[in-house]
């Protein structure tokens, strides 16, 4: 199935297809550690094969923040404002859910891999 039929947590695959493992990785690493899209681009050169553009990390923060998965406020303790960002419990829930039924099979064994 694709497109608007299949679905990620309520997020269109559509729109999310070219971002579900970036979609994930932000859910985990935004849990209890309110980051700005900067620090997520920084995070994402360790694990990706080529550097995300910033438009590619902010649009699908903005659409996981309309979805309820990512919520953000404005830090102004520094000298520049920033937005910070962080998983909601419906991000959590998202996440644990996909953990529990999706990372099976042919998934765990390529996930496994990488790690051995």
């Amino acid at each position: 199935m694709h497109g608007k039929h299949c679905s990620m947590g309520g997020i269109p695959t559509s729109q999310l297809h070219r971002a579900p493992i970036m979609t994930l990785f932000f859910l985990w690493r935004l849990h209890g550690n309110p980051q700005h899209g900067y620090s997520l681009m920084q995070d994402m050169k360790q694990i990706a094969v080529k550097p995300c553009k910033p438009s590619t990390v902010y649009v699908l923060l903005s659409k996981l923040e309309k979805a309820g998965y990512v919520k953000s406020h404005y830090d102004e303790s520094g000298a520049r404002v920033r937005r910070l960002y962080s998983t909601t419990p419906s991000g959590w829930a998202l996440l644990q859910h996909i953990k529990k039924r999706k990372m099976k099979g042919l998934w765990r064994e390529f996930v496994k891999e990488l790690l051995a």
